[in-house]
């Protein structure tokens, strides 16, 4: 029983880090935000290469520690796969955000 109140837990906290990533960023995901203060998009931003970094962690490189022999080609291309879905989550994240703060400078010249 012990053991299911950590798991329960540890996903319960997952869920919250996702959570507040997505609420810090979500005024720039949808496109509504007049003035979103930078220290939220900061943070934002920050949380989602963290959570993805630690999700690449968890997910190829622990395994890989873990199985400590000569890997198949299946695995390394897992690896490549995985390392290409990230860097283009947080290369959109990085559009996304670089648009934002270009629209943010054209109104603020414009006033």
């Amino acid at each position: 029983m012990n053991n299911r109140k950590i798991k329960l837990s540890a996903i319960f906290i997952e869920i919250a880090k996702w959570g507040l990533a997505v609420f810090l960023l979500w005024p720039l995901l949808t496109f509504q935000a007049q003035r979103m203060p930078l220290w939220r998009m900061v943070v934002g931003v920050m949380l989602l290469v963290l959570n993805m970094g630690k999700i690449f962690y968890d997910v190829f490189l622990d395994n890989f520690k873990q199985k400590k022999e000569q890997y198949a080609l299946s695995d390394l291309l897992m690896l490549i796969f995985g390392v290409t879905i990230i860097a283009v989550i947080i290369g959109g994240v990085i559009v996304l955000v670089g648009l934002y703060v270009a629209q943010q400078a054209s109104s603020g010249f414009a006033e």
